[in-house]
């Protein structure tokens, strides 16, 4: 057993999120491999990277993406649109994918009752979907919607389906979105989220990506997990992915040889020890939007013990950033955009220096072109 208190917990895995000090300007694919940068909105991939790596510009990210290609935005974990490393795409898409009927359910969620009586698993409709769209999307690029509609023209069985209570959409959003995990699609250009362009993977990054056994592709996200959000459980594991917790748990089972029990019985990697039990004093001051990597771990008492704060960070609908002072949670932020300058709204958790304050600004006039101004404004309301 492993006795290790919350703040070198917290210590650990800000170093590892990059949040303690940047990368150089180079490390853009360093960063993207820690666990992923999640495009929740438009802009907000760039300001994660923005607070991991030093001087990204939003022409230096397009041209990674669009023009070297050693980034990819992919659906990825729990359906949703993240940019990783083109080298280890397999990682990030075989590896988050459900195994097995069971999994695909937890995945599927509420649309998996309304699939119930259409006469194939939900293991055969994905597979069939990944056929359909790889000929869809052959030669060409399609809106998403576009892309939807097209797949359900060749698949009557989803159509006409009653959506369970909470869908936004009359067509099931994760088979679509599960065509990422399968290797088949890739996004290549956001505009509005609703709006994303689709492509074929391999036709985009002009190669097959390289092929990785599902069993290594799991382990090795497993590793990545533990690694950024450790010690942790299989739950845990299941939620940051969506996938069953007995799935979750045959991960964990494959690379048992590697792991340790911290003294409350959650895992983590051996070769972590050391590094968890340093103490350190990150420092500098950190806009980290919504949805950021580092706000997924899902314990989220470690992070904020204060079930208020949980509260106004983690809303289900408009969640602010976090304000990162330090390494410590100093706040939350929101930000909105008039014309070219952009208002950021901080509410700290307490009072903040003049220092503080100021770096905030300075991060905000930073990550002002990823949200298309040229300027920005802080405001702190009473």
């Amino acid at each position: 057993m492993v006795d290790v208190d919350r703040a070198r917990v917290l210590g650990f895995r800000t170093a590892r999120h990059h949040l303690d000090r940047r990368l150089a300007a180079d490390a853009l694919t360093e960063a993207a491999g820690t666990a992923g940068i999640q495009e929740s909105s438009l802009g907000a991939a760039g300001i994660s990277f923005h607070a991991r790596v030093r001087g990204v510009t939003t022409d230096r990210l397009q041209s990674a993406l669009s023009v070297d290609k050693s980034l990819v935005m992919v659906w990825a974990m729990r359906g949703a649109p993240y940019i990783v490393p083109t080298d280890e795409i397999a990682t990030f898409t075989t590896g988050s994918l459900p195994t097995g009927e069971g999994s695909l359910r937890t995945y599927f969620g509420g649309w998996a009752s309304a699939l119930r009586d259409v006469g194939s698993s939900l293991e055969d409709l994905v597979t069939r979907a990944a056929e359909v769209a790889a000929q869809v999307l052959d030669g060409r690029s399609l809106v998403v919607d576009e892309l939807r509609h097209a797949i359900a023209g060749h698949m009557p069985e989803i159509r006409g389906l009653k959506p369970p209570p909470g869908a936004h959409a009359e067509l099931p959003e994760p088979l679509f979105r599960l065509l990422g995990q399968m290797g088949v699609a890739c996004i290549v250009e956001t505009r509005r989220m609703t709006d994303a362009i689709i492509a074929r993977t391999d036709q985009w990054l002009g190669k097959k990506p390289k092929s990785v056994g599902a069993d290594q592709a799991r382990a090795e996200l497993l590793r990545m997990f533990l690694r950024c959000y450790g010690p942790a459980t299989a739950n845990a594991f299941a939620g940051w992915t969506t996938r069953s917790v007995s799935d979750a748990q045959s991960v964990f089972s494959d690379i048992e040889s590697e792991l340790v029990d911290d003294d409350s019985g959650e895992r983590l990697l051996a070769e972590d020890l050391r590094s968890l039990k340093a103490r350190r004093k990150p420092s500098g001051v950190r806009l980290v939007p919504a949805h950021d990597p580092f706000l997924q771990q899902r314990d989220r008492e470690r992070l904020l013990p204060d079930q208020e704060k949980r509260k106004l960070l983690w809303r289900p609908v408009g969640a602010p950033g976090l304000l990162l002072a330090d390494g410590k949670a100093a706040g939350v932020w929101k930000a909105s955009r008039d014309g070219e300058v952009l208002n950021l709204t901080v509410q700290p958790f307490a009072p903040i220096s003049k220092s503080v304050r100021q770096a905030v600004s300075d991060e905000a006039e930073a990550i002002a072109p990823f949200r298309g101004a040229e300027e920005a404004v802080v405001s702190y309301p009473d």
